[in-house]
């Protein structure tokens, strides 16, 4: 255990930014806001998947952690950009509950989310170059954990929905 607190690994230190960065957003914003956010994400990791492969030539010039970046920043942009569309045509309702519990697991969704889909590019360049923890391997880039972190969000939010 200490070796893990001396020497982080970069994967690990990635999940804990996003999820200090989302909960204290969550925690400003509100649970309505960070549902806005989940629900972006979705098309967004849709869409920049379509933008990656049609950028496959212009990205051949860089090294791989320039086109983790890339992908990573088109994804982070488009998410952006989706969540003020849906900010805008009234989608949140102008209400702030300020559940922490609910914005703490839904903070969690979210950077499982992303970490799931950031972690998936980097592993689609070269596997072998790029490595991370077994655990993070296991929570979040295996085909197994990738279905759980798309249906899991969507399960929770009919879940708070009917509760």
């Amino acid at each position: 255990m200490h070796q893990f607190s001396s020497n982080p690994t970069w994967d690990i230190l990635t999940i804990l930014f996003f999820f200090a960065a989302v909960f204290l957003y969550g925690l400003m914003v509100g649970r309505n806001k960070i549902i806005m956010l989940l629900l972006a994400s979705y098309p967004a990791a849709l869409i920049s998947e379509y933008v990656s492969l049609y950028s496959e030539r212009f990205l051949t010039r860089f090294n791989i952690a320039q086109i983790i970046f890339f992908r990573s920043f088109i994804f982070f942009i488009l998410l952006l950009f989706i969540f003020w569309i849906l900010n805008k045509s009234g989608f949140s309702r102008k209400s702030i509950h300020k559940k922490t519990g609910q914005v703490l697991f839904l903070s969690f969704l979210n950077v499982g989310f992303w970490a799931n889909i950031v972690f998936g590019y980097a592993l689609s360049l070269h596997a072998g170059i790029i490595t991370i923890t077994p655990i993070s391997k296991l929570l979040f880039s295996s085909d197994s954990a990738h279905l759980i972190w798309l249906i899991l969000p969507i399960l929770t939010l009919y879940w708070l929905e009917k509760n």
